[in-house]
């Protein structure tokens, strides 16, 4: 599917399109966004628009409001494939935390 995960403690994180792209695991929910760099050393910072999942529910968050999305159903089927195949055996406690927001 993509090349390289790179799994962290509270999410997992992989190249796309040259951009990295960021899943992150709070405990409302799992934070899907580009992760952008600027030139001057702030660290790093997550895109305005981006996309969470809740309750096995996924939802587009922008600054001009936030919509459940009608069929997130490749969404999540990607996301169930990642953590069954690739996170499941490298961080046990991400991949339930993920399996919850996922419902499934």
């Amino acid at each position: 599917m993509y090349k390289r995960i790179e799994i962290r403690k509270d999410g997992l994180g992989f190249c796309y399109q040259g951009s990295w792209i960021s899943i992150t695991a709070t405990d409302d929910s799992l934070i899907i966004a580009e992760e952008v760099t600027y030139e001057v050393p702030v660290g790093s910072q997550f895109s305005k628009i981006r996309l969470l999942v809740k309750n096995g529910k996924v939802y587009a968050e922008t600054p001009l409001g936030t919509s459940e999305l009608k069929d997130p159903s490749q969404i999540l089927e990607n996301l169930k494939k990642i953590n069954e195949e690739v996170v499941k055996t490298k961080n046990i406690e991400l991949y339930e935390k993920i399996k919850k927001h996922m419902s499934y």
